[in-house]
């Protein structure tokens, strides 16, 4: 009994430098079948004995490579052994091909609405439902990049969402200077919203599905900027106009209860007690996580006075005009000590920038949030102690979060060595 033919692939340029495209070979019946996968990798990452991707650590877009060739694997034994052991034309084969991989035209009756007039209507739907509306608007406006995208570089439809126009897509991205984080959101905005259309039906198109799409962050970053008790307690006795005042008493409010922005500038009477002992504690529920919060207001000396001048409300400002406020305050107040900034950019590999900069341009209304964890646990506070206030999940998330460098870490770590040393000098 004859054996199922064994799938092939091959590079289309194996001497390439750079990306090429990895096609298919199946012989069967005396007939060579050779079909583009639409994939592209670089020869110096290509095993040629197994014919898959190199098997490399911390390169998972090179596993979901590999997936989708076992794949195309698959269809074509599976094409082969459902038209009687390869009974179907060379034609035939790749039509079918087509169907399996996504990669045919849409059915008759869908797929009428291209991807990027979904794009708008994803974005109503999204309106009408109840979304926040800040989640909207981030959404909108990793679209509304895609579509610059398409003009730039050639309108694409689902089909086109494949590993070529992933690479494609971070080119473009690098050229504009645009940072890691960001270009990440757009990628995965990208391939949510195929995936969306084609759960609803508007195409039967695959490519964009596995691990990997997304640029790898590296591990360097620069110090977290934080405003210590010292500074705060700088910025409280400052004497400064109305809207600076507003501007300063509601970052010390912030960063006296550590909650987001969301939370500390709505505050309201009715949510503040004191407890049988006489502890006074703000109580709410975060708007973000919806998860119940309970605030002690005597950590720091300047939140109760602060919160006393406006009846326990908060100073009414937009996050613009409290983020614009924040660095020219800061200004005022001297904080132009240099900071290291490091800054993470889009490439097929992410590319880092390092600067410095004044401390007052990094401060923004997040400052408030990190200070207060940050503060508390310079002040011995332990992470389980912390985690209940800012709502952490974990306390390795509040590890990450909070603006305790390596030298600080190195330093405490030093200090503890030279008390422990002291101690046993004296009991020598």
């Amino acid at each position: 009994m004859a054996k199922i033919p064994k799938p092939r692939f091959n590079l289309k340029k194996p001497q390439s430098k750079s990306e090429t495209l990895i096609y298919l070979i199946f012989r069967y019946r005396g007939q060579k079948l050779r079909y583009s996968t639409q994939l592209t990798i670089r020869p110096n990452e290509w095993d040629f004995e197994a014919q898959r991707p190199l098997e490399r650590e911390r390169r998972p877009d090179l596993w979901a490579i590999r997936r989708q060739l076992d794949e195309y694997a698959g269809f074509a034994k599976t094409i082969y052994i459902e038209h009687d052991y390869g009974a179907i034309s060379m034609e035939d084969f790749k039509v079918q091909l087509d169907e399996r991989s996504g990669r045919a035209e849409p059915k008759e009756g869908r797929g009428s609405v291209s991807f990027l007039e979904f794009l708008d209507l994803e974005i109503a739907e999204m309106r009408t439902t109840g979304m926040k509306g800040d989640t909207v608007r981030m959404f909108k406006m990793h679209t509304d990049t895609l579509k610059v995208f398409a003009r730039e570089r050639g309108d694409f439809d689902y089909n086109d969402v494949t590993w070529s126009l992933r690479l494609k897509l971070i080119d473009w991205l690098a050229a504009r200077k645009v940072k890691v984080a960001y270009g990440n959101k757009t990628i995965s905005t990208l391939v949510q919203f195929v995936e969306r259309a084609r759960r609803k039906g508007h195409h039967n198109h695959i490519g964009h599905q596995g691990q990997g799409w997304k640029v790898k962050q590296l591990k360097a970053e620069g110090p977290k900027a934080t405003l210590s008790v010292g500074e705060l307690t700088l910025l409280s006795e400052m004497r400064v106009g109305s809207f600076l005042g507003k501007v300063r008493d509601l970052l010390l409010i912030g960063a006296g209860t550590g909650q987001r922005f969301s939370d500390f500038s709505k505050l309201r009477p009715e949510q503040f007690y004191r407890t049988m002992s006489g502890v006074p504690l703000l109580s709410l529920i975060s708007q973000k996580t919806a998860m119940p919060v309970k605030v002690p207001l005597n950590i720091f000396p300047w939140v109760i006075p602060t919160l006393e001048r406006y009846e326990y409300t908060s100073p009414k400002l937009s996050m613009q005009k409290f983020n614009e406020g924040l660095k020219v305050l800061s200004e005022q107040a001297g904080l132009n000590q240099q900071v290291l900034v490091v800054e993470q950019y889009m490439g097929r590999k992410a590319r880092l920038e390092k600067h410095y900069v004044p401390k007052y341009s990094l401060i923004s209304s997040h400052i408030c949030r990190r200070s207060f964890a940050t503060n508390m646990y310079r002040m011995g506070y332990s992470l389980a102690q912390i985690m209940p206030i800012t709502g952490h999940a974990t306390e390795a998330q509040l590890r990450i979060y909070i603006g305790v460098d390596a030298e600080e870490n190195a330093e405490r770590i030093a200090m503890g060595i030279r008390h422990r040393q002291e101690k046993q000098f004296l009991n020598a």
